[in-house]
């Protein structure tokens, strides 16, 4: 069983890395880091509205690395930021019509893609994918705060 149970872990690992690859791949053919790819993926959203803080938090990444990354694309003509009303130093980001075009030539098309991979699967099948997917995650959310908290506790 526990040899059984390294193989899945290493072919898990290799199928996630290899999804990171594509998309990896796919920013540096249109120019983008991978934080400004994922930046642009979520504000192609048209629901939603992201500040620094939000963006941050959605793509888990450093608000100093967001910082970068909203102003490399604010400089390519991508993006702009508008004070939000009733927020003090809040400012919204939004595509300009600059980004709405690069989004639909090189982002929706990525999004599209995965949705259609996704149909490719039967409804009991992605079920059992979020389910699976959700639990997975809060296990390694317990077991590496737990670790940080060792961490603390050395300190």
């Amino acid at each position: 069983m526990k040899n059984n149970f390294h193989e899945q872990y290493a072919e898990l690992t290799r199928q996630e890395r290899k999804a990171d690859e594509l998309y990896h791949r796919i920013a540096t053919q249109i120019g983008l880091s991978n934080s400004a790819f994922w930046t642009l993926f979520c504000l192609c959203e048209e629901d939603e509205t992201y500040t620094q803080n939000t963006l941050a938090e959605t793509l888990g990444i450093p608000k100093q690395t967001l910082n970068s990354t909203v102003n490399g694309l604010m400089q390519n003509g991508y993006i702009l930021l508008e004070k939000m009303s009733g927020a003090r130093n809040s400012k919204s980001i939004h595509l300009t019509e600059k980004g709405r075009s690069f989004c639909k030539r090189f982002i929706l098309p990525t999004r599209n893609a995965e949705e259609s991979a996704l149909m490719r699967m039967t409804e009991t099948e992605i079920e059992s994918y979020l389910v699976l997917s959700r639990k997975q995650i809060s296990f390694l959310h317990e077991e590496l705060n737990a670790f940080l908290e060792a961490i603390r506790s050395e300190q």
